[in-house]
């Protein structure tokens, strides 16, 4: 019986505040003595579907990436796969949508879905080319680290 959980960033660091998955994800790893003993951390990149072989083996999958929901720059949602799927949330997802519900509708029907799928969102300011985050975002990047962390210590894995 699996109870692993699984994180993962997504995003492109070379697009700006796109790149907030992979260094959240890189912050979580540093403080990884403060969380659970059962996660692994995966750079996902851009390319979802570069996860298949991987998503199977956890219970939890905790995705976090850079989402248009109309938000305010730097702001956060947590949603389900079932919000995403159900369209009840208003958002344009980020540029990796496309690929990880494909991912995830495949692994539905091969019957390896992990249990829970939960996405945690930041709205972005710029994702043109360009390195390092958007002012708007550094600005309140300690308060995201703050909120992760916090939904990633409530998960459940039961």
């Amino acid at each position: 019986m699996k109870k692993k959980i699984g994180i993962i960033g997504l995003g492109n660091p070379l697009q700006r505040d796109d790149g907030i998955g992979i260094l959240l994800l890189h912050y979580l790893y540093e403080h990884k003595k403060s969380l659970t003993k059962n996660i692994d951390f995966i750079d996902g990149g851009t390319s979802a579907m570069n996860l298949l072989h991987l998503l199977g083996k956890f219970d939890t999958v905790f995705v976090i990436d850079a989402v248009d929901f109309k938000g305010k720059p730097g702001e956060t949602k947590t949603f389900s796969l079932e919000e995403v799927k159900n369209q009840r949330m208003q958002f344009f997802f980020s540029t990796h949508e496309p690929d990880f519900l494909t991912l995830t509708a495949f692994l539905k029907k091969i019957g390896n879905l992990p249990k829970q799928v939960v996405f945690f969102g930041v709205q972005p300011k710029d994702v043109t080319y360009g390195n390092g985050l958007s002012v708007e975002i550094t600005r309140v990047f300690p308060s995201i680290k703050k909120q992760l962390l916090k939904e990633i210590k409530a998960l459940k894995t039961s």
